[in-house]
């Protein structure tokens, strides 16, 4: 098996901060939101970009300094810097904390363990975790390049390996330009079920999880709030 990696780098950056642009669980998310805020995982500014203009305190991390590259273009005044999650040290503790699509990205079991205490961490007393995850059936197969798609920036992946016991798929994915450049970077993608979430966030200190339907039937988000 691969070691841990994530392929928001290069090329791949420039296609997430181009096409990714909608924010959808903004709806769902905001009656949690009280400022300062910190987008834990932030990308290019998905979901940063729009709190920012709507006038919240908000900070941004995310373990990809392309990512947090781009994100600055977006949003040249916001503070932000690079960390994975299991590394977490902000330089202050936030009333919520957003962390969308990032748990079992680019990281081994035992480091989205300490994610999640980090997180408690990073919270001011009585303060909120907002964290979205996919939950669905494990079947992913090892199979060769699909299809690319279309555009100013193509891509196109590969699952290398898949571990099943683990729960963790190893994929390559390989970004072209029509001027002729290719790169190609590799991800580890891990399931995490909420049998196996609920009890981290309790061992973390979490005084209360709920959890609630996210933006589709496979996307549960979790609301763990801190002792206050």
């Amino acid at each position: 098996m691969h070691a841990p990696s994530t392929w928001h780098h290069g090329l791949v950056a420039d296609y997430w901060a181009l096409v990714n642009l909608d924010a959808p669980e903004l709806v769902l998310y905001r009656r949690y939101l009280r400022s300062p805020i910190l987008d834990a995982g932030c990308g290019a500014g998905r979901l940063l970009g729009p709190l920012r203009r709507q006038g919240f305190d908000i900070d941004g991390c995310d373990s990809s300094a392309d990512m947090i590259e781009r994100c600055r273009r977006r949003v040249p005044d916001a503070s932000l810097w690079v960390s994975p999650l299991h590394e977490l040290d902000p330089p202050r503790r936030y009333a919520t904390i957003v962390c969308c699509g990032v748990l079992g990205l680019g990281s081994a079991r035992e480091q989205d363990v300490q994610a999640i205490e980090r997180l408690y961490d990073a919270l001011l007393p009585g303060g909120t975790l907002l964290l979205d995850n996919e939950e669905r059936p494990f079947r992913w197969r090892v199979r060769g390049w699909n299809e690319p798609t279309k555009g100013e920036i193509s891509l196109c992946s590969r699952v290398d390996a898949v571990d099943a016991d683990d729960r963790c798929v190893h994929m390559t994915i390989r970004a072209e330009t029509p001027d002729g450049r290719r790169e190609e970077h590799a991800l580890t993608m891990r399931q995490w079920y909420r049998d196996e979430l609920l009890p981290l966030f309790r061992d973390a200190g979490f005084a209360t999880v709920e959890v609630h339907a996210g933006i589709d039937e496979c996307t549960q988000v979790y609301v763990a709030v801190r002792q206050p």
